[in-house]
């Protein structure tokens, strides 16, 4: 649906005069290419920090106030003047490293510069096994970040549940199932 939004958009500004083109979200075409080449030609991330929408967490992924990690991406380049906002020289990143201590691949240093360097190979290569085996993709760094105004909206202010020194409950219980075998950021 972002890519076709990202079309529809476009196709509006050419229709009102400008040069428009979108670039979808996953120009790859599967996730195994990844795993050779973990490097995507054009950073949709790093355009929406570049405009003002957030800043990078830990994990390397925008961070914005409104929904923290929980966001995707796509980029229209066109000939229209659009003006960004500042970019976002305020962390976001609490420094939890929540994303850090649940990531079941192990693909965040915890030392080094921020943020680090993530292992891309690493995460494509649980990505592409979930696929392969139909469950839904890992994105347990995404839905671990406490950043974002969404946690309040949707009742999720609670960051116990993720904690890796808490045993308690069913609820505990499910991440645990969740963390095996995959989740949807």
């Amino acid at each position: 649906m972002l890519d076709s939004k990202a079309c529809e958009i476009a196709n509006f500004l050419v229709d009102t005069g400008y040069g428009a083109v979108y670039l979808p979200r996953d120009a790859y075409g599967d996730i195994k290419i990844l795993i050779d080449k973990p490097f995507a030609f054009f950073s949709h991330k790093h355009a929406a920090y570049l405009a003002g929408m957030g800043s990078f967490g830990h994990n390397n992924v925008l961070l914005t106030p409104q929904y923290g990690q929980r966001v995707r991406f796509t980029s229209i380049f066109t000939t229209a003047v659009i003006m960004p906002d500042p970019i976002e020289t305020k962390d976001l990143c609490t420094h939890c490293l929540l994303c850090l201590k649940n990531c079941p691949v192990g693909a965040m240093p915890e030392t080094g510069n921020f943020p680090p360097p993530v292992d891309k190979k690493l995460c494509a290569t649980r990505s592409a096994k979930l696929r392969d085996e139909y469950r839904s993709p890992c994105g347990i760094c995404i839905k671990v970040c406490p950043v974002g105004k969404d946690r309040e909206l949707f009742g999720r202010k609670n960051m116990s549940i993720y904690s890796r020194d808490k045993k308690f409950e069913k609820s505990h219980r499910a991440w645990e199932h969740v963390r095996q075998y995959g989740c949807k950021g």
